[in-house]
């Protein structure tokens, strides 16, 4: 036996920011497991213990490689990270020169760290149009949040510091205990659950916890908005709401209230398909039993109502009182280091970045300072706004956004793209020059946490093989030469810059520290009777109140108070189109063993899912012809694609759950490793948009569903060989790894 190691670490396969206890043998990683004596006490889920494969995976990328050939042709050569960096700088300055910064796009994958980063590098170098998952996942209801209360981070106190756990939870479009990248509130969530009285899964599929939770209410997909509502008209009307808080400490109950009379839950329960004795012993178990929290899951922001449905939620917190009183709705202290966002936000937007802003002018909300994604899509296809460059890391919008062939169609006609990442993917193929990002357990970090009351020291384990760097390091080579006076000597330093409010904090000491933040006895409750916002008392909104009326809604020229909004296509909206596509999908549908389009890859998560599941009520599959394991075709107006199907009677019948974000690792290249084969997104809409926040509807459409036939299956993917194998160049050497 070798010399053994232990290093203590924190994982980012997901945001979650589990502690991670690793063991290498003269260097190499034997073991991993959860860390017992961090935050997330020593849970870690598949994705962050099978980290191994990851590593050492046939598809990594070790050197930076150039295509040689057409757009996802497979074709490459290696090139030394001088030639990468050189021509990645030529290609910024022609554009910044000759077209203007804003030319230029940055995209990312979902957060865990680099948009701070990302953010950083597009402002130095004056450009404000970056593309992020957030649109669909998180920014719209911090955005809300912080339109209702002032600020924008509001998290379930399930921790019991305050004396109080909550009584009533509601977790809505949520699977925390499953899906969840929030692994440390999962931990607390199910400790929770012992002081809990009311648990309340809204969910149109009976999800892991729906058996043990006291109501299950199945709506509609899209139709969330006309649930809270009707749940405010209850409370309202049966004089359950929190009157001394909504006396003292909101702005607007009286205009909330005309809003929500109409939503009646006769009315709801016809929206929704919900009965409405359940609407109605939904509302006032929340209003009854508190203080109580709702837990709300990313399918209510990939929907095209988005922007009400958020604020329609947050007003019920308000309406019952649960905000910033243990048990309920908190915001958290911040860590001694203060904001990690402050990494970008200390350099502002300009009026000229903001100009230029894609999207700024349609969703005033969610583009106020990055793009609108799908809008970007139309604008390049259509010559409106041509993108330059676009300089991506880690993300896979080829496969994350709405209508993925005008996805491609848009990629393939941007004139230079840089792809930053691990392992060979759909975003890859598209790329001119890939570069080879580290792994999270061969780098340093400052991780944030999202961030609510803890900021952790990610540190390096193993060295990265071949030549592959940190993203970290990509950010602050490029940027400092592109714009030197915002970037670093060394990563070391950009560290520590980042930690530098921290008292005596350097990245060295901060990374011995493990976790540096506020813990319960840290926290504050009720932080608007104090001077925490406003002296005197208070919210920090213009009126000081929670506000039922947004004033800052109102002035950008949306409604002010909450409204329902009928999805884009639906049996309400789209009659006609609902006869010829008679089944509702939407596709929420996550696994633990995967991230969003992530781990596709790896063999071992691989094999717990090898091919995507659709779920279907046994009702639905009689009525369509279709069994249990059968192979089915999902077809919308924009096109169709494969799932297995798994009938469910868990499942609101005539809706379809399928699994989001696929594609095939194993296939052609020039297929963009099968993106079309069975990725919901190829049947989702960019033309019905949130006003707001040009979120799409990716989990309420309109589709139709039939078996596929023996000769629908002879196509490669269903005929794929050993997996994990690369192309080969001869000789054992691969594209990605060896020299021509």
């Amino acid at each position: 036996m070798g010399e053994r190691k232990i290093h203590y670490t924190t994982c980012i396969s997901c945001h979650g920011g589990c502690g991670v206890k690793v063991t290498t043998e003269d260097g190499a990683i034997v073991h991993i497991e959860g860390n017992p004596d961090s935050l997330t006490r020593g849970t870690m889920c598949a994705k962050g213990l099978s980290a191994i494969q990851h590593i050492d995976n046939p598809y990594r990328v070790k050197y930076p490689i150039k295509r040689t050939g057409p757009k996802g042709s497979g074709q490459w050569q290696r090139i030394s990270w001088d030639e990468a960096l050189d021509t990645i700088e030529e290609k910024m300055k022609d554009a910044i020169k000759n077209f203007g910064a804003h030319t230029i796009a940055i995209s990312q994958g979902t957060g865990r760290g680099y948009n701070r980063y990302t953010h950083r590098l597009a402002r130095s170098i004056g450009t404000a149009n970056v593309i992020t998952p957030g649109y669909v996942c998180h920014s719209p209801r911090l955005g809300l949040y912080g339109l209702v209360t002032g600020y924008g981070r509001l998290y379930c106190d399930y921790h019991g510091w305050g004396g109080e756990f909550p009584k009533t939870q509601i977790m809505w479009a949520k699977q925390l205990e499953i899906s969840s990248a929030d692994s440390e509130m999962c931990n607390w969530f199910i400790q929770s659950l012992d002081y809990c009285k009311n648990l309340i899964i809204i969910d149109p599929r009976q999800t892991a916890y729906a058996s043990r939770a006291t109501l299950h209410l199945q709506p509609r997909p899209g139709t969330d908005s006309a649930l809270a509502l009707a749940m405010m008209n209850v409370i309202i009307n049966e004089g359950l709401w929190d009157k001394e808080f909504v006396e003292k400490w909101t702005f607007g109950f009286e205009e909330l209230k005309e809003r929500v009379m109409p939503m009646t839950p006769e009315r709801a329960s016809e929206i929704t398909w919900v009965p409405k004795e359940k609407i109605i012993q939904a509302a006032r178990m929340f209003a009854i039993d508190t203080p109580g929290c709702i837990q709300v899951g990313s399918s209510l922001e990939r929907q095209a109502n988005c922007g009400h449905t958020l604020r329609a939620i947050t007003c019920l917190m308000g309406l019952c009182g649960n905000i910033e009183r243990p048990g309920s709705m908190i915001s958290w202290v911040l860590p001694e280091t203060g904001l990690i966002e402050d990494f970008f936000l200390e350099l502002p937007l300009t009026d000229e970045m903001k100009s230029h802003i894609i999207g700024i002018d349609k969703y005033k909300m969610g583009a106020a300072r990055t793009c609108n994604p799908d809008t970007m899509v139309k604008a390049i296809l259509s010559g409106e706004a041509p993108i330059k460059v676009w300089f991506s890391v880690g993300g896979q919008q080829i496969v994350h956004m709405a209508n993925t062939t005008e996805v491609v169609k848009a990629i393939e006609k941007v004139e230079f793209m840089v792809h930053c990442e691990q392992l060979m993917g759909p975003m890859a193929q598209a790329a001119d020059i890939v570069l080879p990002s580290a792994h999270w357990l061969e780098m340093d970090d400052v991780y944030d946490m999202h961030p609510r009351f803890m900021i952790e020291a990610h540190n390096k384990v193993v060295e990265p093989p071949g030549e592959a760097k940190s993203n970290i390091w990509i950010f602050n080579e490029i940027g400092k030469r592109i714009a030197p006076q915002h970037w670093f000597k060394d990563v070391e330093e950009c560290l520590s810059y980042q930690v530098k409010k921290g008292e005596n904090m350097d990245w060295k000491k901060f990374s011995k520290n493990l976790v540096s933040g506020c813990w319960g006895k840290d926290q504050v409750y009720y932080k608007y009777k104090t001077d925490y916002w406003k002296k005197g008392g208070g919210f920090p909104t213009a009126t000081g109140k929670f506000e039922f009326v947004s004033k800052r809604l109102e002035e950008l020229g949306y409604d002010p108070l909450p409204q329902y909004r009928e999805p884009g296509e639906s049996p309400i909206s789209t009659p006609d189109l609902y006869k010829e596509y008679p089944v509702i999908m939407t596709s929420g549908y996550r696994q633990p063993f995967y991230f969003l389009g992530q781990y596709r890859n790896i063999p071992w998560l691989r094999s717990f899912m090898e091919y995507p599941t659709a779920q279907i009520h046994p009702n639905t599959a009689k009525k369509y012809g279709i069994k249990d394991g059968d192979w089915i075709w999902i077809e919308s107006p924009r096109g169709k694609i494969r799932q297995k199907c798994r009938v469910f009677p868990g499942i609101l019948e005539g809706v379809l759950m399928a699994t989001a974000n696929c594609f095939y690792p194993e296939e052609s290249p020039t297929t963009y490793h099968g993106v079309f084969i069975s990725n919901p997104n190829v049947l989702t809409s960019n033309d019905h948009l949130d006003p707001m926040y040009g979120s799409p509807d990716l989990t309420c459409l309109l589709c139709k569903i039939y078996p596929c036939t023996e000769d629908d299956l002879q196509e490669n993917v269903f005929k794929t060989e050993e997996y994990g194998t690369v192309q080969q160049l001869g000789g054992g050497r691969t594209a990605l790894t060896e020299k021509d």
